[in-house]
């Protein structure tokens, strides 16, 4: 039987039934999970449940991740704690991520009708809200829902939660699947599989294995190439070789370009697989939809810069670009030292976009000499205070001086020909009033080569990254690129198709 049964008020009470605690004594329990990038060790997380006297739940959640890139050692480390009501209400949440050597912190207090956001890098601090009309859950009144509702193969129904990443309250669609048996601690046990979508993920799925009293006992995005176990503690901080994230995701081609910077114009074809590339794919000045092939699309990409005397002035003071203008706590626009280095930069260019954006992509290529991978993810500030860092570090630089002189700026990430393959990578593009181009700090050529392909754009609002990495994790492990022809140096080559 299907039984389609969409969240209302109601379930909040439902869930206050689950959860109502037994008796006065405070009580304790604790989970290890081990978690695996495309099958390989990334790290663990201890969850931690805390009941107390009054009956309020707390949830923490310790992540500690640890990645190579090459011969370059990655760390994560965050902590994640809800609170809620012993009638399952939930009541505040709590988020640190240490990515690199700041501390971001989120913190969410739940009020009548809307929850309100603190976003702090650990010096400056921001403030937001987000409206809601009360009816979403926490972790625990959601395992609570999962049993309430049966665990019936083929039961649908509905849920909302409060996503830290995109920090907005998203539904998520629940279908039960089915029983299976679980390699768990050694010994068959018995779960549901359940497969979770939602509207922020854009129909990528979430697999779920729940045991009957609703507690989570492995979880999977595929999409992601990610998991997580239930395992021992012992096992879950045993030391392992890491995954190396850039073995995981380089794309073989049946090209290898000598000099991919002098590739003015490519047409590729690029498919992904599972899916139809077309409902993906942006296109603007620098890209576009030619055909379509057996498996994908065919892809035309081709260096563009501004023709002279058409950029706009600057300070830009428009409205709509206010996003792509705003400072945040991961580009802090209003540090005295990055204001002044990027207003010292911009001298010359006689308040043109184009120029002025160019001049900063000189100096953020110049300055950053230490290009090591060791970083995670760095804000602005830390960049400019440490000078060093991989694409993203460039990236989120050359965007906040930019945008400290009022030149509107996005974070753009996707793939680009290197070493004979198509590797994962961010840039940035400069509005000039006549549209969108492309820089690439990380390289400093003054123009972006065709070889840079598109996958996602970001005004990064709120220094939210949740936007640009969802653009790329939507062709993780599955995206295809061949090269079907090129133009570098006014010769246009052909290729072998594959």
């Amino acid at each position: 039987m299907n039984t389609r049964i969409r969240t209302a008020p109601a379930v909040l009470a439902l869930a206050a039934l689950m959860l109502a605690a037994p008796g006065p004594a405070a009580e304790t329990s604790e989970v290890w999970f081990e978690a695996t990038l495309g099958g390989d060790a990334m790290g663990y997380l201890h969850e931690t449940v805390v009941r107390g006297e009054d009956g309020q739940l707390t949830t923490m959640v310790e992540s500690d991740y640890t990645m190579r890139r090459g011969q370059d050692l990655v760390a994560i480390k965050g902590i994640d704690e809800w609170v809620e009501s012993a009638d399952g209400l939930p009541l505040s949440y709590r988020q640190t991520r240490k990515m690199a050597v700041e501390t971001l912190e989120l913190e969410v207090t739940v009020a009548p009708d809307r929850l309100r956001l603190r976003k702090s890098d650990g010096t400056d601090a921001m403030f937001s809200t987000v409206p809601h009309d009360g009816d979403f859950l926490f972790p625990r009144a959601v395992e609570a829902l999962h049993v309430a509702k049966g665990l019936v193969p083929g039961t649908e129904y509905s849920f909302k939660a409060f996503d830290p990443d995109f920090e907005e309250i998203t539904t998520y669609e629940v279908l039960v699947v089915g029983e299976e048996r679980l390699d768990i601690l050694g010994e068959a046990r018995d779960a549901t599989r359940l497969v979770l979508t939602s509207e922020l993920y854009e129909g990528m799925e979430f697999i779920e294995w729940r045991s009957k009293d609703g507690a989570l006992l492995r979880e999977e995005a595929p999409d992601f190439g990610t998991a997580r176990q239930l395992t021992s503690s012992d096992a879950a901080m045993r030391e392992k070789e890491a995954a190396d994230i850039l073995a995981v995701s380089r794309i073989a081609t049946n090209v290898a370009l000598r000099s991919a910077g002098d590739v003015d114009d490519a047409l590729y074809e690029i498919w992904v697989e599972g899916d139809d590339v077309s409902n993906f794919i942006i296109e603007d000045l620098r890209q576009k939809i030619e055909g379509t092939t057996d498996r994908g699309v065919l892809l035309r990409v081709s260096r563009v810069v501004p023709e002279p005397g058409t950029t706009m002035k600057f300070p830009v003071r428009s409205t709509p670009m206010k996003d792509y203008l705003d400072g945040n706590p991961l580009m802090q626009t209003w540090y005295p030292r990055l204001l002044g280095t990027a207003a010292k930069q911009v001298w010359g260019s006689e308040h043109d976009t184009w120029t002025g954006a160019s001049q900063i992509e000189s100096w953020v290529y110049e300055k950053i000499e230490d290009k090591g991978m060791g970083v995670a993810f760095a804000s602005a500030r830390e960049v400019l205070e440490r000078l060093s860092g991989d694409c993203s570090e460039h990236a989120i630089l050359m965007a906040a001086m930019t945008r400290a002189v009022s030149i509107p700026t996005k974070v753009v990430s996707g793939v680009v020909h290197t070493n004979g393959e198509f590797a994962y990578h961010m840039w940035i593009e400069v509005w000039t009033g006549e549209g969108w181009f492309a820089l690439d700090p990380t390289i400093g050529a003054g123009s972006v080569d065709a070889t840079h392909i598109k996958l996602a754009e970001s005004a990064i609002p709120g220094g939210r990254v949740a936007e640009l990495s969802l653009g790329i994790m939507r062709y993780f492990n599955r995206l295809g690129v061949n090269i079907v022809e090129y133009t570098a140096g006014g010769d246009t080559v052909g290729t072998p198709a594959q």
